[in-house]
């Protein structure tokens, strides 16, 4: 390398230097925006006050937006917040911001005329700051500090040492200790664990006495927060991931809406095209009529994904912003700092948490719309066709469901002995175990074949498979464990199921069967001793609820419950809801249930076994969440296994001893 080369290395590495040292003063947040600019008025922040929701703002900006005696609502997250007996200068001082406010101030004396904190002399250039008197003195005041006796033990250092790094400034910062708001000449060296606040030793003897408050040294408490703060930022980075999993999905509803009113106005058009002349007048009534219904599913639907949305990213902004200023205390947060905004921390994210608890998912019916055209023989009047919206409750459903395609027939994807069905969440691909052939075969949304996963160091005979977010392939296969895969077929690790008493399945003599993935992403595994397993999807087990039946097959509901092979919904907890007997309540001939599945609008789809020998004929069957009998979708299938929808509105249904699996389509 050439000498210019290295000089011009060194120059970047030192500006590289520079402006990280620089963004570290300024204060900067992940959004680009100095933490010490007030978002109201754009400006350096005077006298900043910290709400309960974690944002500041300046004293005076603070008391020109407060319209209202009792409460205020703060200007970025749309909070409500009750107002302290005096106002909003009852909202505690930020001592995180003043003290980024002192970091800058030091950079920017040279740049702006500063008169000396002692003396006050405006013709003398400021040289160095007091830390102690938390002001910048001029040469003739630093001579006083170094001659008079009570000022010699104060820390003075020159503007040089503060900004070239030789003074560790945020270590000397931290150790600063703060005086008390209410006693001015006591410093903080208390915390009231009843108050939840930093005290002084006037403090102690006044306001907070024993035995009504407890309260402890400052460090101590101190410690005991920081670790506190490091788990609550971790339980962030949780939230904030499944925040950002369902606005993207809010996403997708919104961009599959407006690809199918694209369609079906398109659709409309192409319709009106073909209509005779003599009903030209009466024809373009009718295309403005069902415009205007499209355009009214288009604005209340807009409006609920919106309104979705808008709630996930309110509570996605309060997260990251408990997450930013936990960051912030754990990397330059003093002890009074972390002293200050534990509690606060601490109740907005369980305030978070138990929003996203009850926050109800975005409905992926609500993106179902399409237009229906008329055939040409079936044209009365002037009426093009009818719209069917998706959105409708499965008891005013007045259509029926139609054979779409039988996959798996012959060639490559011939399908030998199926048995479990999963459809991919992410591309919809459909996911087939041939139990027979001992692989995984994969085909598209439409049942063309793509692929086939298996692993030749396995005795792979899978049962039942399903798919994650992630991509990641769960499988179980006749063992005591679960397999895991990548999406692309490599085989990655496996588990066993735990048993109620603790036991493995490998050491209980258990079977896997039945596999399912609910709405938190852990997965649900049957065994054969009649007992559902729960883990997360790295295998880790978290709880295991007994079954009344061996659990062939499991879905869920969207009330997070699950249902397996006898149509049995059991609660979160393992509780029975009910139990509905097929054969003796909706059919006549010998068959069992098997596979089940469950869609978002709240239908249980059931699929039943019939074999030939026995003279039983299988079918489809749906139910309400509550078990209420709903109707037979079809009887066109004998061996019928494992079930699953696509897209809510298609089901894919597969079928043992060599026979095809079908997709069944919703026709209104």
């Amino acid at each position: 390398m050439s000498k210019e080369s290295n000089q011009l290395a060194k120059m970047s590495r030192r500006l590289t230097h520079r402006k990280r040292r620089y963004d570290e003063i300024e204060g900067y947040n992940t959004e680009g925006n100095s933490l010490t600019t007030c978002s109201i008025c754009s400006q350096e922040m005077e006298n900043p006050k910290a709400l309960p929701c974690l944002h500041s703002f300046c004293l005076k900006c603070l008391e020109s937006s407060s319209s209202c005696s009792t409460s205020f609502i703060c200007p970025l997250c749309q909070e409500k917040i009750p107002l302290p007996p005096d106002g909003v200068n009852g909202f505690r001082d930020s001592f995180f911001i003043n003290r980024m406010k002192e970091r800058k101030a030091i950079f920017k004396v040279g740049k702006v005329i500063m008169p000396c904190a002692s003396c006050e002399a405006t013709g003398r250039q400021v040289t160095s700051r007091c830390m102690n008197c938390n002001g910048f003195l001029c040469y003739k005041c630093v001579r006083l500090h170094k001659t008079i006796k009570p000022l010699r033990i104060h820390k003075v250092f020159t503007l040089d040492q503060l900004r070239s790094g030789k003074v560790d400034m945020s270590k000397l910062m931290l150790e600063k200790d703060e005086c008390c708001p209410k006693h001015k000449e006591q410093v903080l060296r208390w915390y009231c664990k009843t108050c939840d606040i930093p005290i002084c030793r006037d403090c102690t003897v006044m306001e907070h006495t024993r035995p009504e408050h407890d309260y402890v040294p400052l460090e101590s408490a101190v410690k005991d927060h920081l670790e506190e703060i490091k788990n609550l930022v971790t339980a962030c980075k949780d939230i904030n991931r499944k925040l950002i999993g369902a606005i993207t999905k809010a996403d997708k509803v919104k961009a599959k809406l407006d690809s199918q009113l694209t369609k079906a106005t398109k659709q409309l058009k192409d319709a009106e095209s073909q209509a005779k002349e003599e009903f030209l007048k009466a024809l373009q009534e009718n295309v403005k009529t069902t415009t205007d219904q499209l355009n009214a599913i288009k604005m209340k639907r807009y409006e609920k994904i919106e309104n979705e949305m808008m709630e996930l990213r309110n509570m996605q902004s309060k997260i990251s912003n408990v997450q930013e200023i936990g960051n912030q205390l754990i990397k330059s947060g003093s002890k009074h700092d972390v002293a200050s905004n534990y509690a606060v921390l601490c109740k907005t994210l369980k305030q978070v948490q138990g929003e996203i608890t009850l926050h109800n998912p975005v409905n992926v019916s609500l993106s179902k719309v399409k237009f229906n055209p008329h055939q040409k023989d079936s044209v009365e009047g002037v009426h093009l066709g009818t719209l069917s919206s998706g959105s409708m409750s499965p008891r005013d459903r007045t259509g029926k469901w139609v054979l779409e395609k039988e996959i798996g027939v012959e060639g490559p994807g011939k399908i030998k002995g199926g048995f479990g069905v999963a459809v991919d969440p992410t591309t919809s691909d459909i996911l087939i175990a041939d139990w027979t052939d001992q692989n995984v075969k994969v085909f598209d949304s439409d049942g063309n074949y793509k692929h086939v996963i298996f692993d030749d160091y396995l005795d792979l005979h899978p049962h039942d498979v399903a798919v994650s977010v992630d991509g990641f392939l769960f499988i179980t296969d006749y063992t005591a464990c679960v397999k895991v895969f990548s999406h692309d077929g490599i085989y990655l690790n496996q588990f066993p199921a735990r048993s109620p008493d603790g036991k493995s399945s490998i050491t209980d003599g258990s079977e896997l069967y039945g596999l399912a993935i609910d709405s938190d992403g852990n997965l649900l595994v049957g065994s054969s001793k009649k007992y559902i397993s729960k883990h997360k999807q790295d295998g880790t087990h978290i709880a295991t609820m007994k079954t009344a039946i061996c659990p062939l097959f499991i879905g869920m509901t969207r009330a997070n419950r699950y249902a397996y092979s006898d149509t049995r919904i059991i609660q979160y907890k393992g509780s029975l809801l009910y139990a509905t007997n097929l054969t003796a309540s909706y059919h006549w001939r010998s068959w069992r249930p098997c596979g089940v599945c469950c869609s978002d609008d709240g239908i249980i789809y059931v699929s039943c076994y019939g074999s030939s020998y026995g003279g039983g004929q299988g079918g489809i069957y749906s139910f309400t969440e509550d078990g209420s009998y709903l109707g037979c979708i079809t009887t066109d299938v004998t061996w019928a296994q494992g079930i699953a929808l696509i897209d809510n509105d298609r089901l894919v249904v597969v079928q043992f001893a060599g026979r095809p699996a079908k997709i069944f389509s919703y026709v209104e």
